[in-house]
């Protein structure tokens, strides 16, 4: 508070000289104390002046405010600072309710401004209160206005401080008009001080409630088509065009648009929550989603144009493209080639976000215990359905990945592309490939695949504005870091991703189906698969995976996720009886019924002989050759005189094996003719469950493995 003034103080205030001051105290009986302050000296003491003399000092203080450098130096008991009128702060006040600020995040600029300069005016009446009374202070105010000898500062607050619409902008003050907005602000503080200016008109009138409905359809329709429509229906007060337009300008957007625009469209224009994902290691999280390419190429097994789908992974953190695959339809092999490419490059990621297509909701995928999930330690998380919003990273990966790549092709179908050309285009391939069964113009499928792993590779070492800048060193420049880069930066701050095991990185991967062993046999796609070491899991379900391209052999896996066995394609399966066995029958047959035909050849030419061909034929049905002989048929002939003991054989020619038994016996007994070929076949036979079930049959006879080191193996 103003409390005290100096000799210079009231010199320049009163305009009078030193000793006129000192007269004046003396005569007046004004109190003093020490002055603090160079030069030190007298503060006189405002609340021991007279009346009269108090009042032309405040007159003085709203017409003559001191300047900044001879501003009133405080007194050595005081810590109020002495102010001028036009450098007073707001916190010296009278009053301590005019210090409390109130919100006004509500009001308009406009109405901000008059009720700041509307406070400042009462702060100089609660300011000249310290030397006169608030309604002297007052009526000092309206006689400074009136007269022109208010402080420039002041005036201007009293020309911002009036609200008036249509009338004179430089009203001023009068002692009404303060006193009016005095008594507000103690009553209701600062908020009270601001005009009451009336808000926008919020009445919406029936007519235009009643015009909604047939504007706000999803055919769209213009404000003029609305309308005429709209003056067919209405009965009551028709409203004008302009009026319709205006009503229309005056509401939100999003309310304007409801029901013209629904689902994602709509969504586009409502706030959202933006994800986060940099909290996250690289492989926390994958998400993958796949798309039809813009462009035509050949079918590699038709021969036709198509477009075929690829199926991008992403790593969320990084957006690096840890995965794709192209099929040439969408199809959940094509998602799991994906995924396993993603997991042998970057790692196994905790989490797999996807939407809910077919691809990635299967089977193959989710099956409790055989699906890749669940193998794998992944968890499958779903967007929400017709939201692509949700999967927006992804959304917009694949545009930017696919989108350059496709418009490189002549055959080129995205929106951007010319219509006229495209049609052109078309033409021109549909006769090149009914001429020539191809087109120069459309990409084959290996040159297709080539272009896709470099685009994949451009994207990955280019700057993506997802990621946080980093410093560049080369540049001097922040920049955004490239996905490979971010991928390395963790890397080379001791993360490493979860690997594949090296032992289960080819059947890890493999589709799995449930099945129950019987006698050591499962079964899948009409095949039964065998070993002997299911024969503990008789009757137990286990999970069978297979490679769709190699249906030799099958993993057998228990349903907790322990490898139990390879099983065999027909494992199980031997000849009905020994092949030797039934050699010797069928060669006892053929003796027999030669034996009857030679008496039936005696019979009717006495002396007559049978002559049969040199090489006998064999009836096979696997052979080292595919090379089939063609048997030459029997001719009776009484001038030939050869019989069936004495037919002759082409020593240098191998026979034909009707199955494996039968040429292990036969290299067995032949040891000096095997080739190259023959020592690794034997050795991968022995190991085989064939040999071991017809071991005993080998020993009686002295051609078992190892009991006997054949000739051709000790070489």
């Amino acid at each position: 508070m103003l409390e005290t003034l100096s000799t210079a103080d009231l010199m320049y205030l009163l305009k009078a000289v030193r000793s006129s001051i000192l007269r004046r105290a003396e005569s007046e009986g004004w109190q003093s104390r020490p002055r603090a302050g160079q030069g030190g000296g007298k503060a006189w003491i405002i609340a021991s002046m007279p009346k009269d003399t108090r009042h032309a000092i405040g007159e003085a203080l709203i017409s003559k405010p001191f300047p900044q450098e001879s501003a009133p130096a405080p007194a050595v008991v005081s810590d109020a600072p002495a102010l001028s009128a036009s450098t007073c702060p707001a916190t010296l006040r009278a009053d301590p309710v005019i210090q409390d600020l109130a919100n006004t995040g509500h009001l308009t600029e406009k109405q901000r401004t008059i009720m700041t300069a509307r406070k400042g005016i009462l702060n100089e009446v609660y300011r000249l209160a310290t030397v006169m009374t608030k309604r002297n202070a007052i009526l000092a105010l309206e006689k400074g206005w009136r007269e022109g000898t208010l402080d420039e500062g002041i005036r201007q607050k009293a020309l911002a401080a009036n609200d008036k619409v249509g009338g004179k902008a430089d009203r001023g003050l009068s002692y009404p008009t303060i006193y009016r907005w005095l008594k507000a602000f103690e009553k209701g503080g600062e908020l009270a001080l601001a005009p009451k200016h009336p808000g926008p008109d919020k009445h919406v009138p029936e007519w235009f409630l009643a015009f909604l409905p047939f504007y706000q359809k999803p055919q769209n329709p213009k404000i003029s088509e609305a309308y005429r429509e709209f003056q067919r229906a209405w009965l009551g007060s028709m409203p004008s065009e302009s009026q319709i337009r205006r009503m229309l300008e005056k509401m939100s957007v999003p309310d304007r648009e409801r029901g013209r625009k629904t689902g994602n469209a709509y969504l586009k224009l409502l706030p959202h929550k933006r994800r986060d994902a940099s909290m996250y290691l690289p492989g926390y999280i994958y998400t993958a989603d796949g798309t039809t390419f813009d462009a035509e190429i050949l079918n590699p097994l038709t021969g036709k144009p198509f477009k075929p789908e690829v199926t991008f992974v992403l790593d969320v953190v990084t957006r690096l493209c840890v995965g794709v695959s192209v099929g040439l339809s969408e199809s959940a092999l094509v998602v799991l080639d994906a995924l396993r490419m993603a997991c042998l490059f970057a790692g196994i990621p905790a989490m797999f976000y996807t939407d809910n297509g077919s691809g990635y909701k299967n089977q193959l995928m989710t099956a409790k215990g055989t699906g890749i999930m669940d193998r794998l330690g992944i968890t499958l998380k779903h967007s929400i359905p017709g939201r692509p919003q949700g999967k927006g990273l992804m959304e917009r990966g694949v545009q930017t990945i696919c989108d350059p790549l496709s418009k490189m092709f002549a055959t080129c179908t995205h929106a951007d592309m010319d219509h006229d050309a495209q049609k052109k285009v078309f033409k021109k391939t549909r006769k090149d490939i009914d001429q020539n069964s191809s087109s120069p113009l459309m990409a084959k499928w290996e040159q297709f695949k080539c272009l896709l792993l470099a685009r994949i590779e451009e994207y990955n070492n280019t700057p993506h504005k997802g990621l946080k800048k980093i410093f560049d060193p080369m540049s001097g420049r922040s920049r955004h870091p490239s996905p490979n880069e971010a991928w390395k930066s963790f890397c080379n701050e001791g993360w490493e991703p979860r690997r594949v095991p090296e032992e289960l990185r080819d059947e890890l991967f493999m589709p799995a189906e449930r099945r129950k062993v019987l006698n050591g046999e499962v079964g899948i796609f009409n095949h039964r698969y065998f070993s002997n070491e299911l024969k503990d899991f008789h009757e137990k379900w286990v999970e069978v995976r297979y490679n769709i391209w190699d249906s030799s052999e099958v993993y057998i896996w228990t349903e907790s996720g322990q490898r139990i066995c390879t099983a065999t394609l027909d494992g199980n399966v031997i000849p009905y009886q020994p092949p030797s066995t039934v050699a010797v029958a069928i060669e006892k047959r053929d003796k027999k019924r030669l034996g009857c035909l030679e008496k039936r050849a005696q019979s009717i030419i006495p002396g007559a002989t049978i002559q049969l061909p040199e090489t006998l034929p064999i009836c096979t049905m696997m052979a080292d050759s595919i090379t089939q002989p063609q048997p030459e048929p029997l001719v009776a002939h009484p001038a030939v005189k050869q019989s069936a003991e004495t037919a002759s054989q082409d020593p240098a020619r191998r026979p034909l094996f009707g199955d494996p038994d039968a040429r292990y016996m036969w290299l067995m007994d032949n040891q000096e003719r095997w080739t190259s070929e023959d020592h690794p076949w034997v050795e991968k036979y022995v190991q085989s469950e064939r040999y071991r079930e017809l071991r005993d049959h080998y020993l009686y006879h002295g051609i078992a493995w190892g009991e006997s080191l054949p000739q051709a193996a000790a070489k």
